[in-house]
């Protein structure tokens, strides 16, 4: 039976939690305490989850059950309420399950705005959350009337209706000649990619200015003035767009040190680069402990970037084409000044120091399996306690590598005892390194390009 005020505030406290149901999977629970929360319980992908609505009386009767309605609506398109919920609130929209002033898009920064694209691909082509929402209700039922849209989403008729034409015109729906009309979601490999078709145009149109914005920045009266060799940049947003745009425009190759902490603290979720271009990077012992680091640095890798750990590291920089570099000023802070260089005599010492450790640094892999590698050992060293090598190497330290290999900290002993007695090694540190250059004798010479001449 469904509930009401009146039952809600008779409900008394007992020893145990109480729950009272309104139907629909919503329910109220009475807490030993005297306190009533909302939930609502619902199955996705074949588990029970639950989903919190708020406190009673806070959270009116009317306004849970319109919460349950909305729940139930993400629900039907295939979306887990409660991941959707994450999702907006991690993005700075307006939740919809448990409404806020919203954000504007000008307070999103560039890391939460590809976190919304992330979890919402159509943002791009100009489709919003509710659009993208009936779109997706019209796939997941068929056919549907503006009235049935309206229930389904917890919307009034108004609006509905205001929302299929707006999809209607963008070309995701079509509607029958009746009346009241059934609308009918287009497919989406026609849909979709009509609009993907309409923004290409858009940006090349972009695109054809860019000679007319050179010309104008060639004839303005700060073009003669030399470029400065070096700059300071103070802000971390502004380090952060630097880098995304780096990211973006690099050529040739990448390469870079890296230590503890991130060079920027987004720095983790980086855009792909674009195929062709090299990808270089030294870490030290201490960026690999970071936690995420060695995920970070796994994915890295299966993306084609050769990768090699060195003890300890004496600065953190970022170059791309040898033609502009990053050095954080402070190598221990995070969010500190960094210097942005430019200078072509700077750049190429840089290279050169990155090329020494380069050649002195141990290469690491991972298997398919994600476990880090240093390549095939000596045959003469149990395959068990090989594994262990490429964990010594960076660094970890004894609660690290049981958790990556998966084994006993006895056992580490045991193999560790093992590695030391065949290389006869006094330290781990030594035992790691002198195993890696046993394992790559050919990769531990300097390459054969780091002479080249660099065009200016």
């Amino acid at each position: 039976m469904p509930l009401t005020d009146k039952a809600i505030l008779g409900a008394k406290p007992a020893t145990k939690a109480r729950k009272l149901s309104d139907g629909g999977g919503l329910y109220i629970e009475v807490a030993p305490s005297g306190s009533k929360l909302w939930r609502l319980k619902y199955r996705f992908a074949g588990k029970e989850k639950r989903l919190a609505f708020g406190a009673y009386p806070d959270t009116s009767l009317k306004v849970a059950r319109e919460r349950r309605d909305v729940a139930r609506a993400v629900l039907a398109t295939g979306v887990d309420p409660g991941e959707h919920r994450k999702a907006e609130k991690a993005a700075g929209y307006e939740r919809v399950l448990n409404p806020r002033p919203p954000a504007t898009r000008s307070s999103l920064s560039p890391a939460k705005l590809r976190l919304a694209a992330a979890h919402r691909p159509l943002e791009p082509l100009g489709i919003d959350e509710l659009e993208e929402r009936a779109y997706r209700t019209l796939l997941a039922q068929g056919t549907a009337t503006a009235k049935e849209i309206a229930q389904t989403l917890a919307l009034t008729a108004r609006k509905a209706q205001q929302l299929l034409d707006g999809i209607a015109s963008k070309g995701l729906a079509s509607h029958s000649p009746e009346r009241p009309p059934r609308y009918i979601a287009a497919p989406p490999e026609i849909a979709i990619e009509a609009l993907v078709g309409q923004r290409q145009v858009i940006l090349e149109r972009a695109r054809s200015t860019i000679p007319e914005l050179k010309r104008q920045a060639a004839n303005s009266p700060s073009s003669n003035a030399p470029e400065q060799p070096v700059e300071v940049i103070t802000s971390p947003a502004a380090l952060g767009q630097i880098l995304m745009q780096l990211r973006q425009t690099v050529q040739e190759e990448v390469f870079g040190f890296q230590r503890a902490p991130w060079l920027y603290r987004e720095d983790r979720n980086r855009p792909e680069t674009r195929p062709g271009v090299r990808v270089r990077s030294v870490s030290d012992a201490g960026f690999i402990a970071l936690p995420g680091a060695l995920a970070t640095l796994r994915a890295e890798v299966q993306r084609g970037e050769e990768a090699r750990v060195f003890p300890t590291l004496p600065i953190k920089m970022f170059i791309v084409d040898r033609r502009i570099g990053l050095i954080p000023l402070s190598v221990e802070d995070q969010g500190g000044p960094t210097l942005l260089v430019r200078a072509p005599s700077l750049l190429d010492a840089l290279y050169e120091l990155f090329e020494m450790t380069w050649a002195r640094a141990t290469p690491i892999a991972f298997t398919r399996a994600g476990a880090m590698q240093a390549g095939k050992p000596d045959a003469q060293v149990a395959e068990a306690a090989a594994q262990m090598i490429p964990l010594l190497a960076a660094g970890l330290n004894d609660k690290a590598i049981v958790y990556e290999a998966g084994i006993s900290i006895a056992t580490l002993n045991r193999r560790v005892a093992e590695l030391m007695k065949r290389f006869d090694t006094r330290t781990r540190f030594q035992l790691g390194w002198r195993a890696a250059l046993d394992a790559f004798p050919e990769r531990l010479e300097t390459p054969a390009h780091s002479g080249r001449q660099r065009s200016r």
